[in-house]
């Protein structure tokens, strides 16, 4: 129950389960996406139970409490159900760093603030995001497509927030940056890391960053 309800704030923005439950069939144009919201939100955990080569489609079937006839009106595959959860993934913890970005008083700060951010994130949901992960490393996954405009959208952040008032970087520099971030959440989850080193990596990552992005800061 504690796992299923961190998932269900991460994905707080999708509707949930309670808002499925409050409509009939047919009812509106909400319907459908609160039926994929549904399917995908109860294949997080049989995804992080089993791993993605075990789960067939009749587990998600099963999880869901939905008809085969339903889940394929809206996925043709398993993949394409963990597909929408790690863009779904990655776009609510873009909009996240997006607010960050608006609230937060100096650059520094917020580049603080979005590597705790980036490490709770991935932190809370566990297993499903270190799997996500390591499929988006595959050149072959659909998801790596998804991994990449994930990158190319945090450099932009990264360049309108701290260039305007810096020197221009080599973008490198900062897809750097972003390898290390994933590099070492992977780490993190991978080995079951405690709360002390969680809390080292994301203190000494948001030094990195500062350094290497605002060294007047320093």
């Amino acid at each position: 129950m504690e796992q299923l309800a961190a998932v269900q704030a991460v994905f707080e923005d999708l509707g949930g389960y309670g808002a499925l439950a409050g409509q009939r069939a047919g009812d509106g144009p909400l319907v459908g996406h609160l039926q994929r919201t549904h399917i995908q939100l109860a294949a997080i955990a049989v995804f992080a139970r089993k791993g993605l080569e075990q789960v067939t489609v009749g587990d998600l079937l099963e999880a869901a409490q939905v008809s085969r006839r339903t889940f394929y009106k809206y996925f043709a595959n398993k993949m394409e159900v963990l597909e929408g959860i790690y863009q779904t993934a990655v776009l609510l913890l873009l909009a996240r760093f997006r607010e960050m970005r608006q609230v937060a008083g100096s650059s520094d700060a917020w580049l603080r603030a979005m590597v705790g951010r980036f490490f709770d994130y991935h932190l809370a949901v566990g297993p499903i995001i270190r799997m996500m992960q390591q499929e988006a490393l595959r050149a072959d996954s659909p998801l790596a497509a998804h991994r990449q405009r994930a990158h190319e959208e945090m450099r932009r952040l990264l360049i309108e927030r701290l260039e305007p008032a810096l020197q221009p970087r080599d973008p490198l520099v900062y897809q750097a940056l972003i390898w290390a971030l994933e590099a070492a959440s992977l780490d993190l989850l991978g080995r079951n890391a405690s709360r002390a080193e969680i809390e080292r990596a994301k203190a000494v990552l948001s030094d990195v960053l500062i350094a290497s992005l605002c060294p007047a800061s320093t």
